[in-house]
């Protein structure tokens, strides 16, 4: 295949690549784990949840495929691999230029997939360590060194299904401590606001669409459906999304930049 077929001058790309990928994922993880020291035991798990989120399992998934650590069935080069990760988040990231542009220029966020980022719940550190959302796919096309394919997209339909039937299966929708014996007291004196005593998750949309999301045309939760209708609407549009941006940008820009 051609993702394999590559001259040293780009397989050594591929490991400075990988490398970037090794060195900023460490910061990432350890930067949002010791804050919760700060922001006390509930913070320290959602760090663990929110690292199985689709875009940041990405970033693991790049540094080993690009890396090619060792000559063995686990350690060996996959760029199709990485490739087929950065098409699987496609239509996330092309969302996050939008509403990064249109905040830049408006101050608003039309779509809300940034909006977390303004929530009192947020800590400085997600804000700090969130810039992979706008520079996945650019260097994981420059590291494919070769024009993505059809093999990547279709590779990526099984990615995203994987994550969120494990996401729907191991994470939860939010999580909370409770402060006293009544167990709603989480939600009353701003406590919702407060990455101590609440956190939304959602990972990966697993069990509703992301409550900023507004658009009516996505509303595919609203209804409260049984979770299989659920996942079955989730998963042909994200599919169908992440087609319509393969072809029409992904595949296109890695004529360009490879």
């Amino acid at each position: 295949m051609q993702h394999y077929s590559l001259d040293e001058s780009a397989l050594q790309k591929q490991i400075h690549v990988s490398k970037f990928l090794l060195i900023y994922t460490l910061i990432l993880f350890t930067a949002r784990y010791l804050s919760s020291y700060h922001a006390g035991r509930l913070r320290h798990h959602s760090v663990l949840y929110e690292l199985t989120w689709l875009c940041n399992s990405t970033l693991v998934v790049g540094c080993l495929s690009f890396g090619g650590w060792k000559d063995n069935w686990l350690h060996r080069r996959r760029p199709l691999a990485a490739t087929a990760c950065g098409v699987a988040v496609s239509i996330d990231q092309i969302m996050w230029y939008v509403d990064a542009l249109a905040w830049v220029v408006s101050g608003t966020f039309p779509i809300g997939v940034m909006k977390y980022l303004t929530w009192k719940q947020t800590l400085w550190i997600d804000r700090l360590t969130c810039t992979h959302h706008l520079w996945t796919i650019p260097l994981f096309i420059y590291g494919s060194g070769t024009a993505l394919t059809w093999d990547s997209f279709k590779l990526s339909v099984y990615v995203v299904t994987i994550q969120v039937l494990l996401s729907r299966w191991l994470t939860p929708l939010i999580i909370r401590r409770e402060t006293t014996n009544n167990g709603d007291d989480w939600k009353e004196k701003g406590n919702i606001e407060d990455p101590r005593y609440y956190r939304y998750l959602n990972v990966n949309l697993a069990h509703e669409l992301w409550q900023d999301i507004t658009f009516p045309f996505l509303q595919i939760s609203k209804d409260n459906p049984e979770g299989w209708v659920y996942l079955f609407r989730l998963l042909w549009r994200w599919q169908v999304f992440n087609a319509l941006v393969f072809i029409g940008i992904l595949h296109p820009l890695s004529m360009i930049i490879t």
